[in-house]
């Protein structure tokens, strides 16, 4: 499947999981009833679960100083209202 964002193409990626002998046989006739691989549910299922996690802010233009006070810590939180 082509992504019109070319860095967002598939990755390849070799996973050894455990799951429980049930499990894996729904997943496996899950895999038959829909007509694909084993692999291709499980892919579905990773991207399924993140999907709509995005990160709020572009963490690019965050600074992270090498230390910082107790205050110094509380008042950035406030800023962001984080509490």
């Amino acid at each position: 499947m082509k992504s019109a964002n070319p860095e967002n193409e598939y990755i390849p990626l070799d996973l050894r999981i455990s799951v429980r002998r049930d499990t894996l046989r729904l997943i496996s006739e899950m895999a038959q009833d829909m007509g694909i691989s084993i692999n291709e549910v499980f892919s579905f299922l990773a991207e399924d679960s993140v999907i709509d996690l995005e990160l709020l802010e572009d963490l690019n233009e965050i600074e992270i100083p090498n230390k910082c006070s107790l205050n110094d810590l509380k008042n950035a939180i406030l800023k962001k209202k984080l509490c």
